[in-house]
């Protein structure tokens, strides 16, 4: 699958967490985009390595 036939979505973020996504995209020279992407696989990736994780157990989403 190439990267133009990826689906889209757009995201709504505190701007301070877009000022840290900029920031580390560009330190890393990566753009935007792939920053995003990159942080979403690292998390998949260690959630599934973690023993004893619920697949049920509450984040910060869910917080009241």
């Amino acid at each position: 699958m190439q990267v133009r036939d990826w689906p889209q979505f757009r995201v709504r973020m505190p701007s301070h967490l877009l000022e840290q996504l900029k920031s580390d995209a560009q330190d890393g020279y990566r753009s935007l985009n792939s920053e995003v992407v990159m942080i979403l696989e690292k998390h998949f990736s260690a959630k599934e390595k973690a023993p004893g994780l619920s697949p049920n157990r509450p984040d910060a989403s869910h917080a009241e």
